[in-house]
């Protein structure tokens, strides 16, 4: 139990104010909740989004653990985590530790036991930790691993070919002149869902529009719902931008349910550099979903 000093240091060191809470306490519509086990997949590439990552929860007193992707495959994560969470990283380095360009790989000059990705191995630990209840957490390019046809080996006997109700669009707006190298945008949430609790309407998030999503109707074992989206007009808060009216209407961030797990993919970095304040609840409320 945390004593008034360690609540005073907390309270001190962050840079909001606390709200305090008057006698009696409400107790409708209150739900008790506790930290998550978070781990947070960093790769050894000049990975500066998953440091920010890390510098954000440090800041907010956010406990979590760094798994390597060369760990993935040794690392019983549906034991030891609640969250599993992919920051902006190229899916070939994260599945294979190399970079991908075209139909091209690029080897780095890391040691090759900093150079290893998750494997076909690793990514398995990863589905059994969703079809057990886990929670992922991934946006920017890593949600490209949760995209297109994913195989999970149940069991020696049984095994499972499935395909999530989102596909990333990216490319189709980017060859019809889509370009955002980097600019904050305007997007809209919705207001009855437990990642949008506390938050606006309409959020400025940073984004290179890589990826963007389309949702289709979900099957089987499968539900989705539409988070964020872009609006129809007046895309582009501050930045650059060309054809932003390609991205009306287009979906920025969905929740996925597949069987008793979660997935949160954000086609934006909600705590790009820790200057997107404005987003970074879209993370923490990702961190408390049941």
């Amino acid at each position: 139990m945390l004593k008034k000093n360690d609540l005073n240091k907390i309270k001190n060191e962050l840079t909001v104010s606390p709200i305090y809470l008057k006698d009696p306490v409400p107790s409708e519509n209150l739900s008790e909740i506790r930290a998550p086990r978070i781990a947070l997949i960093e790769t050894y590439f000049h990975d500066m989004d998953a440091g920010w990552t890390r510098f954000i929860f440090d800041s907010y007193h956010i406990p979590f653990k760094v798994v390597r992707p060369g760990e993935a495959e040794k690392t019983e994560f549906s034991g030891a985590f609640d969250i599993v969470i992919f920051p902006d990283a190229d899916k070939s380095v994260l599945m294979e530790g190399k970079y991908k360009s075209g139909k091209n790989y690029y080897i780095s000059n890391l040691p090759p036991a900093y150079a290893k990705g998750m494997g076909k191995k690793g990514f398995q630990k990863i589905l059994k930790f969703l079809d057990e209840g886990g929670v992922i957490i991934s946006w920017g390019r890593s949600t490209d691993l949760f995209i297109g046809l994913l195989e999970y080996q149940k069991s020696k006997e049984k095994k499972e070919a499935f395909q999530l109700p989102v596909r990333n669009i990216a490319q189709d707006l980017k060859k019809k002149g889509l370009y955002i190298p980097g600019s904050l945008i305007r997007m809209k949430l919705i207001s009855d869902h437990p990642l949008t609790y506390g938050l606006p309407a309409e959020v400025g998030v940073f984004s290179r529009a890589r990826p963007v999503f389309r949702t289709t109707i979900p099957t089987f074992d499968m539900d989705r719902r539409v988070i964020g989206y872009f609006p129809e007009r007046d895309i582009l808060l501050s930045g650059y931008a060309e054809k932003e009216e390609l991205l009306s209407n287009k979906v920025g961030a969905v929740w996925i349910k597949k069987g008793k797990g979660q997935l949160v993919l954000y086609g934006f970095q909600p705590q790009f550099r820790a200057s997107t304040q404005g987003a970074f609840k879209l993370l923490f409320n990702a961190l408390f979903l049941k």
